[in-house]
């Protein structure tokens, strides 16, 4: 971003961006009205700041380019890290690997025929992003360790004041923009398990979110900590190095056969009975030559897949045919897979409550990996950790040389940094007990300010990116009603939040999200109200593809809400002999038509 912006002399304020747009603005309402010098809806310029260089922020860049008008905006993209990727950069431990089939793993309209395996690996899709980001040209809006610690909103200069700090060095810095895009998901902040003692043990410890390379597992006796998807990847891969692992499970959890599976049954295995337990698929050089020199076969597989796995959110609902389904055949597999005998694993790993109350760990090799003679899965909580190890509750010392934390993250559905509105409250005090953001995007009292894909949004019941996608697009088109309108501030209206909380709160009383077990869904709790779309993840698309500006309270520039009209001239005057701009609406036939 260029430096703060100065007033002028006549109360407007400029800076450095060359262009077509207005210039920044600090109107006074109490000024007498004024007609614009300016075209119909002729975009103001536009400061934006968004926080994570993530798959969100990559395509905040992407699209901003695409859906808004060369020259009248700035956008900055703040990472805290010293490079970009988000989850994928941050998650290196062994086997990380996406749940979702890579062909699906891209952005939408980004197909890559190359990818390696069904369900591609860690590295694989950081360097998919990598490449996405040096073709399109993205680098250019990121600012690297660049955490943001605060951002308050002022409503007279309609701004967002924003305080960054350097992780590495501590240096403190402020920046400011017009809208405020929080891109760094819920799942973003790791921290170690709260167990007593646990930095008091002497070996090596590290965490499934901030993995040591360094260490040697060859022939070590290891504790792991977790059942969560995190431990179930990591436990197969340590699994083949170590002398000798105890696996300290503190949940249980539904290991289910891989998402999308039916898809790769029938077009690349044909039939063909797989491994049961390692049903990864490597793609041959056949197959990619076929996907790249056949774009529409490529795109049909991927829709296919997406299709499935669209098809299945009846399994959501308790009691229903497909849940009922889904249960006796993830149960009968997990029982297949750990083998005859292990009783006590059985019990305690195959919950209670339905499939998808927590999120489905997609895991091949997870459950054969703890029958294994070198593995011990630990069925008592853990007291506290002590040098040598482990203390279970039932007094048991386990000693280990190595201790691992595949423990996940905090699940953040509150910003890791602080927001303060025009009143003084910070996000964390408006929203109390429990979060309160209107389709995952949108927080009232808080203006100008966009969550890409947070509480309330779909986490559980399809594909990730098309929502991110998607909720990308509506930021954008609520920045471009802001510009060609010569809008202030624009924040959701608390009774729309209350209607759509009241259709969650009633939709959710038959899906299997509301049974008895402990999930970020429910903001780490059993019982309360469960912040997950209700609905399908193309239902939750179909709702977002356009705003709802009806849900919204707007405040503008000006003390006249049709300042945006102008000079009574719109864009094609200002270009000399436009026949087609002036006349848009001569047409040969019936069909749509637009007026810049």
């Amino acid at each position: 971003m260029a430096p703060s912006a100065m007033p002028d002399s006549n109360g407007v304020t400029t800076n450095g961006i060359n262009g077509g747009g207005v210039p920044y603005a600090e109107a006074k309402t109490e000024d007498a009205y004024k007609v614009l010098p300016q075209y119909h809806s002729q975009a103001s310029k536009l400061r934006v700041a968004s926080i994570g260089a993530g798959a969100s922020g990559l395509c905040l860049a992407y699209k901003m380019e695409r859906m808004l008008e060369a020259g009248t905006w700035e956008l900055t993209l703040f990472e805290k890290n010293p490079h970009f990727g988000g989850t994928w950069y941050e998650n290196t431990y062994p086997g990380v690997a996406c749940d979702i089939p890579s062909h699906l793993y891209t952005f939408s309209w980004d197909p890559n025929p190359n990818w390696s395996h069904y369900f591609a690996y860690g590295p694989e899709i950081q360097k998919y992003f990598e490449n996405f980001a040096e073709r399109h040209g993205s680098k250019k809006y990121m600012k690297l360790n660049s955490k943001v610690i605060e951002a308050r909103w002022n409503e007279a200069a309609g701004k967002y004041t924003i305080v960054l700090e350097n992780p590495i060095t501590g240096q403190k810095w402020e920046d400011w923009c017009h809208v405020l895009v929080n891109g760094s998901g819920i799942l973003n902040n790791w921290k170690w398990p709260e167990i007593e003692g646990l930095h008091d043990f002497k070996g090596k410890l590290t965490h499934s979110a901030h993995w040591d390379h360094d260490i040697d597992f060859n022939d070590k006796s290891i504790g792991l900590i977790g059942t969560g998807s995190s431990s179930v990847q990591i436990v197969p891969q340590l699994q083949r190095q170590v002398k000798h692992m105890d696996v300290f499970m503190r949940s249980p959890t539904w290991i289910s056969p891989p998402f999308g599976g039916g898809v790769l049954h029938e077009e690349l295995l044909k039939g063909a009975e797989e491994e049961p337990g390692e049903r990864q698929y490597t793609f041959t050089e056949a197959d990619k030559k076929k996907f790249a020199d056949d774009p529409e076969y490529l795109l049909l597989f991927r829709k296919k897949i997406e299709a499935e796995i669209n098809s299945l959110f009846g399994m959501y609902q308790q009691g229903s045919e497909m849940s009922n389904q889904f249960r006796e055949v993830i149960r009968t597999e997990m029982n297949r897979r750990i083998g005859p005998g292990n009783e006590k694993l059985k019990e305690f790993i195959i919950p209670k409550w339905s499939p998808g109350c927590r999120r489905i760990s997609p895991g091949d090799g997870y459950l054969e990996a703890l029958v294994k003679d070198n593995v011990q899965p630990v069925f008592s909580g853990i007291k506290k950790v002590v040098p040598e190890g482990i203390i279970t509750e039932d007094g048991a010392l386990h000693k280990m040389d190595v201790l691992v934390c595949a423990t996940g993250f905090q699940v953040a559905f509150r910003p890791a940094f602080k927001v303060v509105n025009g009143d003084g409250v910070t996000l964390d005090e408006d929203w109390g007990k429990g979060p309160n953001l209107y389709l995952g995007l949108s927080a009232p009292r808080f203006p100008n300010f966009y969550t890409i894909v947070g509480p309330g949004a779909t986490w559980s019941s399809g594909t990730l990116l098309p929502s991110i996608e998607t909720s990308v697009e509506y930021a954008i088109k609520m920045m471009r009603k802001i510009q060609k309108e010569q809008i202030k501030s624009i924040d959701v209206k608390q009774e729309a939040l209350d209607d759509i909380y009241a259709h969650f709160d009633e939709f959710h009383k038959t899906t299997v999200w509301q049974e008895e077990c402990r999930s970020w869904f429910k903001d780490g709790k059993v019982k309360n109200r469960i912040y997950l779309w209700p609905g399908s993840t193309i239902h939750f698309l179909k709702t977002i593809k356009d705003p709802r500006f009806e849900d919204y309270n707007i405040r503008y520039r000006y003390n006249n809400r049709f300042a945006f009209l102008g000079n009574g001239e719109v864009k094609a005057h200002t270009i000399k002999g436009n026949v087609q701009g002036l006349a848009p609406y001569v047409r040969n036939h019936d069909h749509e038509w637009s007026i810049e």
